[in-house]
């Protein structure tokens, strides 16, 4: 092994930036949070190290499920997702870019309805809500670490083409996914993706589409390997959206180049648009430690080299797949799982699977990634949904930090409800709201009234009861 070497960086003044609220990642949960901060009355900043904001879905391209509860028998089923995540896919919907709550007959109680967006349009649209809500939106722009006094961060340091900067904000969100910003203030982290393998395949994953699919041919010819979960009218005039799940594709006899491939999962798809395969998720692909610069480096390339061999297999061995070809891929690995940063409550199994309810929550959540895969544990009893509490997103040790998305819960069966997309949207808009209040009343995290945030968060809309 090469001995580490060192150098040291000339001591330098970096201009400040000043503002009410820093929120770092402009992913799923990190959009929604620097929009509802915003429209509280913050001044915000909003960094990401990508150039296109949205994360998951415009990255990865993949639907939610679900904006609602998980049915139960004898009981309607109630949306328990309003707020800005809702108005978001309304407005997807009207730019001919969402399909609208497509109904699961075949598989209800694990998710009701599933919403699936075009990525295209998404970017659009979540760019036009982050312009009008005022956000300073900094893209291609790296958060490269923390200031601190005690329990609170005094600035962020990021760096883009205009040189180092150093943020000062009242408080800050970490929306970076894997925990950055608490990492880099030195808060108590659990790595939990070596562990996934015990609850669904590797952590990662990359999302690709095909063009020149006849997907009549694909449902003809391929009755034993195919089910089409859902098919219903999308915002798209004349297109009609459907799923697919692959359920015998790893089949060595008919569908030995896939098999070949030994991909350790079935293949769900999604079909948005006439004549192609959207979404094409083998959601099992490399293991590595996404915290890393190396290991995430490695299972880009690698992953990038198994859909185009996954491609290839289709096209050689799946009927309707003959003329099809790549017409896109994810601009980044998708990450399930990296490291989560222990906060003042940690979501337990036990608690979602028993609809547990919290003083202080911050919205609802009603959908698990697991109960459909033979875990019946993870099915959530009537109601049907789960509250989140306000304390999920305070980190221990922080005084001025929330954390939103896949990076809170350290119980991996319940890490696989929380990290889905609609849950990861409720943290961020509690996050914004919160910490807007926080920083307009001069108070920490845990200084602030339920009630006053309970109150701003139905102006908003978020559903609650």
């Amino acid at each position: 092994m090469t001995e580490t070497q060192y150098i040291s960086e000339p001591e330098r003044k970096i201009p400040v930036t000043v503002c009410d609220v820093l929120v770092v990642g402009a992913g799923t949960a990190g959009c929604i949070a620097a929009i509802a901060a915003a429209r509280q009355g913050a001044d915000v900043v909003l960094v990401e190290k990508l150039p296109v904001p949205g994360g998951t879905y415009t990255n990865g391209g993949i639907g939610a499920n679900s904006f609602y509860a998980m049915a139960q028998d004898g009981v309607p089923v109630k949306r328990t997702v309003g707020g800005i995540p809702y108005e978001l896919n309304q407005r997807l919907m009207k730019a001919g870019g969402g399909t609208g709550y497509i109904p699961s007959p075949r598989d209800p109680h694990h998710s009701p309805y599933r919403f699936v967006a075009d990525h295209e349009i998404y970017k659009g649209v979540v760019s036009e809500m982050l312009l009008e809500s005022g956000v300073r939106v900094y893209l291609q722009t790296f958060f490269c670490g923390v200031l601190t006094e005690g329990k609170t961060i005094t600035a962020a340091l990021i760096e883009n083409k205009d040189g180092r900067h150093a943020i000062r904000a009242r408080q800050y969100i970490d929306a970076s996914g894997d925990g950055d910003v608490a990492r880099s203030a030195g808060l108590v982290q659990k790595e939990i993706w070596q562990d996934y393998h015990q609850v669904t395949g590797a952590p990662t994953g990359l999302v690709f589409g095909m063009g020149g699919v006849d997907t009549g041919r694909m449902l003809k010819e391929n009755p034993q390997g195919v089910v089409m979960l859902s098919g219903a009218p999308t915002g798209i005039p004349g297109v009609v959206a459907e799923q697919y799940a692959f359920t015998t594709l790893r089949d060595p006899l008919k569908y030995k180049p896939v098999a070949d491939l030994n991909l350790r999962s079935f293949t769900s798809m999604s079909s948005i648009h006439k004549g192609e395969m959207t979404y094409i998720n083998n959601s099992k692909g490399v293991d590595c430690d996404a915290s890393r610069a190396d290991e995430m480096s490695r299972a880009e390339m690698e992953m990038r080299v198994l859909i185009m061999k996954f491609a290839g297999a289709l096209r050689e061995c799946v009927p309707g797949f003959e003329a099809a070809y790549m017409s896109w891929a994810s601009v980044q690995l998708g990450i399930r799982a990296s490291r989560v940063t222990i906060c003042d409550k940690m979501l337990t199994q036990e608690e979602i699977s028993n609809a547990a309810r919290f003083e202080d929550e911050i919205g609802l959540f009603g959908f698990h990634d697991l109960y459909k895969k033979n875990n019946p544990e993870c099915r959530i009893r009537k109601p049907g949904f789960y509250g989140f509490p306000y304390r999920m997103l305070l980190p221990v040790g922080c005084d001025n930090l929330f954390m939103a998305g896949r990076c809170v819960t350290a119980d991996l069966k319940a890490h696989m409800s929380t990290r889905n997309v609609p849950g990861c949207q409720v943290m961020g808009q509690g996050a914004g709201v919160a910490a807007a209040l926080c920083a307009d009343s001069g108070c920490m995290t845990r200084e602030l009234p339920y009630r006053q945030l309970r109150e701003a968060l139905l102006k908003q809309n978020v559903i609650l009861d």
